[in-house]
């Protein structure tokens, strides 16, 4: 009766481990096969390395997208004249950022649309509070030109292209405006100023800032752009006892940054 009950006890036990080594056998099977199932589903080790979308045209986005199996988003628009409009500007994530299939970039572009801006009240001030008020605007000070006048170095009149200007006028943003400047009753020189090494834009600043205009503007063969090109050799010479009549100009020459 004794070794019955054993041999029962025996079997049970036996069965118990065995549907117990199973039970593991599957859990063990069905983790490893769940391991792989989100391997696929997340496209695990698996991914697009991100386009170098600067400066592409928006029409040629869809075809970029579409080869890389990734989407766009165009979350903003800037206004910069110194890119085409309609392409991108940044980006993100970044170029050659490893990203996984189907995934959004997110764009800003270049407007498309020129931006406009309202012409300040600048008669009257003298030219370089005007220089500050227009260049906050985004408009650029053109030809200076100079007037008989008792307000020395006074805005009295303003111009695009030999027309008129009103205050509060839209006008285009990068606009040129010519002023004219009263020069008093008397024939007022200025110092030459050192342009050497600034850009076109600085430049500009600078002998507007000192009543002078730029002249002939010559660049070597080898200058693409030139909003990046810098002065290297100017006419007449920056020299202490250089003097020039205001309204003068100042001949520059240019050639790439190195």
């Amino acid at each position: 009766m004794k070794h019955d009950i054993l041999m029962l006890a025996f079997h049970k036990n036996k069965s118990f481990y065995k549907h117990t080594f199973f039970a593991l056998i599957t859990l063990v099977l069905l983790f490893f096969g769940w391991l792989k199932y989100l391997d696929y589903y997340t496209l695990h080790n698996k991914y697009i390395v991100v386009p170098d979308f600067i400066n592409l045209p928006i029409s040629a986005l869809d075809s970029l997208v579409e080869v890389n199996d990734i989407r766009y988003v165009i979350i903003d628009s800037i206004f910069d004249k110194s890119k085409a409009k309609g392409v991108v500007v940044k980006q993100d994530p970044s170029a050659l950022t490893n990203v996984k299939s189907n995934r959004k970039i997110y764009l800003i572009i270049n407007s498309l649309q020129s931006r406009k801006v309202e012409f300040p009240d600048i008669y009257d001030l003298s030219l370089r509070q005007a220089i500050r008020k227009l260049n906050k605007k985004g408009l650029v000070v053109g030809t200076l030109e100079y007037r008989d006048d008792i307000a020395t170095n006074k805005v009295l009149d303003y111009k695009i292209n030999g027309l008129k200007i009103d205050i509060g006028q839209q006008l285009y943003y990068g606009a040129i405006v010519d002023l004219v400047i009263g020069k008093g009753l008397s024939e007022q020189s200025v110092i030459v100023p050192n342009l050497v090494g600034l850009t076109r834009v600085e430049a500009n600043i600078v002998l507007k800032s000192t009543s002078l205009n730029i002249g002939s503007e010559i660049f070597k063969i080898h200058v693409n752009d030139s909003s990046s090109a810098i002065v290297y050799k100017q006419f007449p010479e920056a020299n202490d006892d250089n003097t020039l009549h205001i309204g003068s100009v100042i001949d520059l020459f240019f050639k790439n940054i190195k």
